[in-house]
């Protein structure tokens, strides 16, 4: 993945704006996990026992577009050292005050595994050998490409996919998102919002068997 890329991927809400779906809703913890790393069962407390004090924090980030709160905290690890990355390859948000992970990200590392084994930089079409048909797929045009987000609600987990390089029609997984199931809903009907606003398209149809993508 390019540094380009890693931009976009978090820079997401920016090109969205910001959604006021958020109240307070039940959670129940996902059958997803990144190595094991689930949100509702794992505390900041346990990361960061387990992967040391992390190397970014901010207030603010993606759990608002997972279905989350606006007001929450972003803490993230490098996993590999390279000092041309700004974005962490591992990442974790909280409600602002809580010590309870609710959404788990891996962004272009693939050391980090879904329960069936799924990592960044591995194809579609291994995604979808795994997970099967998706419940929700949202296209938004980018920078020079189009990003797919996948949905998987039961499960709790959503994949960003993107082209393997400029012109290419064959695509791979750029980021992974895990939160509880009651969130990816949420998640799905801001999409929605913005499909009515005219940003972006729902193409989950395209992934029905025997269909083209």
């Amino acid at each position: 993945m390019t540094l380009t890329q890693r931009f976009l991927i978090l820079g997401l809400a920016l090109c969205l704006g910001a959604g006021q779906l958020w109240a307070e809703t039940k959670r129940t913890s996902p059958p997803e996990s990144l190595n094991g790393l689930r949100p509702g069962t794992l505390t900041l407390d346990d990361l960061t026992e387990k992967m040391g004090k992390p190397d970014m924090v901010q207030t603010g980030g993606m759990l608002e577009l997972y279905g989350g709160p606006a007001d929450s905290e972003a803490y993230g690890w490098f996993m590999i050292d390279n000092p041309n990355y700004t974005v962490p390859d591992l990442a974790v948000e909280t409600a602002q005050g809580s010590d309870r992970v609710d959404l788990v990200m891996a962004i272009g590392f693939e050391g980090l595994k879904t329960e069936k084994g799924i990592t960044c930089f591995m194809t579609e079409q291994e995604m979808l050998n795994a997970y099967g048909k998706p419940d929700f797929v949202f296209a938004v045009p980018m920078q020079g490409f189009t990003l797919r987000e996948f949905y998987y609600v039961n499960q709790g987990v959503s994949f960003d996919i993107a082209p393997i390089g400029p012109g290419s029609t064959e695509r791979q997984v750029i980021a992974i998102y895990v939160t509880y199931p009651e969130y990816m809903k949420e998640a799905i009907t801001l999409r929605n919002e913005y499909i009515s606003e005219g940003i972006g398209r729902d193409i989950t149809t395209s992934y029905m068997p025997g269909t083209n993508t």
